[in-house]
């Protein structure tokens, strides 16, 4: 064989070794992107009830990986993170940013808000991904979808410029809300907060390194003991809550819904959020973000979720 031959099979060789290195990428790349889509179809969506009506056909939903994947160093550690995933659950979180309603808004979008001033306006909640950075002043609306029977806890603290965060408030569940019940099942939303206000991102007294809000959302099998809701948030103790979070908190992961940032208020999350008439089916709109958590079956569901505001 000649050396003009021999560099001709070598380049050929070299050819079908990068066609080969770059399919099986692509494949890679395509099994770790449709990754969020098999888990939020085994372990979601198909807890919420069958429409007794079929809607029609519309695009498959899909999320995007928006935290670091976990990444296993051996075949062992990989089958041990995959039944750590079969035994985690997801929790599904709308953030809805509001803003002044416009003449070409659907009604079904829209809400009627009582502002700071006790006037009432009409207001469009926008979808927005939860690493999003607010503004000051930015008025929102939340909705907790859990995937599991139980009973939904919602904690907020300020967060501040040094890391640090006020004392513990539970703002859910609320007298004010159904009288304190917090009951959650499959396809029920819980509509934060309850009636005609909204949350607006400002400091409760004037203070310079507010920086945002601090979420910690929490689905428990049993009430909690030494719980106690109010009309107004309830201070809570900040030892009971630290040992809360040190104990249930489980890795997490984050899914945002590709393509649903700035989608409007659906008129089924409407009736589901506002008033609970009805419940979610699988042919309604899915969460914005969807958070895995590695939890053990049966232990408390704890995610935290700031929500922080650009200075």
């Amino acid at each position: 064989m000649s050396a003009k031959t021999k560099n001709i099979w070598t380049i050929l060789l070299f050819i079908a070794a990068a066609n080969f290195l770059l399919i099986s990428a692509q494949t890679v790349r395509a099994q770790d992107e449709d990754a969020p889509r098999r888990l939020w179809d085994s372990a979601f969506l198909k807890k919420r009830a069958e429409a007794k009506t079929p809607a029609p056909a519309r695009k498959t939903t899909a999320y995007r990986r928006a935290t670091p994947k976990k990444t296993a160093e051996t075949n062992t550690a990989s089958q041990s993170q995959a039944a750590e995933q079969a035994d985690g659950e997801m929790i599904g979180l709308t953030i809805f940013r509001l803003r002044q309603s416009r003449a070409t808004d659907s009604k079904d979008s829209r809400l009627l808000l009582i502002d700071e001033s006790s006037k009432e306006a009409e207001w469009t909640p926008e979808r927005v991904e939860a690493d999003t950075v607010f503004a000051l002043n930015d008025h929102l609306r939340l909705s907790v979808e859990s995937p599991r029977d139980g009973y939904l806890y919602v904690i907020d603290r300020e967060l501040y410029t040094n890391g640090k965060t006020s004392a513990p408030y539970l703002i859910f569940p609320s007298l004010k809300s159904n009288n304190g019940a917090n009951s959650v099942s499959a396809g029920k939303l819980v509509e934060l907060p309850d009636g005609q206000t909204s949350f607006r991102l400002a400091p409760y007294l004037s203070n310079p390194n507010y920086a945002g809000e601090h979420l910690t959302i929490l689905v428990t099998t049993e009430p909690l003991k030494n719980v106690e809701p109010g009309k107004d948030p309830a201070k809570l103790d900040e030892e009971m809550v630290a040992q809360w979070e040190s104990q249930w908190a489980g890795s997490t992961e984050r899914f945002e819904l590709i393509g649903g940032a700035g989608k409007t208020y659906t008129k089924a999350e409407k009736e589901a959020g506002q008033n609970g008439s009805r419940a979610l089916t699988q042919d309604d709109a899915m969460p914005q973000t969807l958070y895995h958590v590695d939890v053990k079956q049966g232990a408390p569901l704890l995610v935290k979720v700031p929500l922080r505001i650009g200075k």
